[in-house]
């Protein structure tokens, strides 16, 4: 049975322990107005994670004995969960000012977003472009480099043109970064969850893919901020270049194909009205 709570907020560890400590510290400071709940999934750390995390008060710590990989982890915590919407949060974050309220916010004005997500910082405050993306292509993952996106920001294929517009209302995105992505528990359920086969890297292009296919939008949050000191878990993995490219390859060719499919057989297609979905708590 649904509780009134509002958010969720989902963070798993992986031997980072001390940037999870420090994340929740500041949901705590930055985060008024909201009945929220933090679930902490431990991703059968191999370091001292799971004793340094019981004594963060006010989680909900789950222990699990194998690592999951990104995807099957939060699904993890999602079942541990009880809000009418859940925020994803990468451990090696820092919420700034009102961020999750704005973000609960502008998910909840609107029918047409089924996600939204935020303005990523790096520790020196300069943009993660990063933040927002375009869904894969042969041509932009060639390109993917960071030089040309700041040179020529409002290129199409780029998908980051929203990151240099300031508006009050979401602005419509392919992508949102799974660092912080917000979702309502109804639509994460009706589109699948996070999909499993994806054990790192991909996981947030897919599942804001599939939203999209479901007939609802994304939306970046331009005045919701957060700082993401980048890839904690990575990092500690050192995952080898091709499983990100592996996993990019994948989604790109399944989101061509479906791109290359009949007009008519596509969702939200020949003016087909989005579905609804319910939002909030009940």
């Amino acid at each position: 049975m649904r509780t009134g709570m509002d958010v969720s907020i989902i963070i798993v560890n992986w031997n980072s322990a001390a940037y999870t400590t420090a994340c929740v510290a500041s949901i705590r400071t930055a985060t008024q107005g909201l009945h929220y709940e933090i679930v902490v999934v431990d991703n059968a750390s191999s370091d001292n994670s799971v004793e340094m995390l019981k004594q963060v008060p006010d989680i909900r710590l789950v222990i699990s004995s194998t690592n999951l990989g990104f995807g099957r982890a939060n699904n993890l915590g999602y079942q541990h969960s009880s809000g009418g919407v859940l925020l994803f949060l990468n451990p090696d974050t820092s919420v700034q000012g009102w961020a999750i309220s704005r973000m609960y916010t502008a998910l909840l004005s609107s029918l047409n977003f089924g996600i939204v997500g935020c303005k990523l910082l790096n520790s020196d405050f300069s943009l993660q472009t990063s933040c927002v993306q375009a869904f894969p292509t042969i041509l932009n993952q060639l390109t993917d480099v960071e030089a040309l996106k700041i040179r020529f920001p409002r290129v199409r294929m780029w998908g980051i043109s929203a990151l240099f517009q300031e508006q009050l209302r979401p602005i419509p995105v392919d992508v949102v970064s799974g660092a912080c992505l917000m979702i309502g528990r109804e639509i994460f359920e009706e589109v699948g969850l996070f999909d499993a086969d994806y054990f790192m890297y991909c996981e947030d292009v897919d599942l804001c893919h599939r939203v999209a296919q479901a007939g609802l939008q994304v939306g970046y949050v331009a005045d919701a901020t957060v700082i993401h000191y980048g890839g904690q878990s990575s990092k500690q993995a050192r995952k080898s270049f091709s499983t990100g490219q592996r996993s990019t390859r994948r989604l790109r060719n399944q989101t061509e194909v479906e791109e290359n499919s009949p007009l008519e057989s596509r969702p939200g297609a020949l003016g087909e009205a989005p579905r609804t979905f319910h939002r909030g708590h009940t």
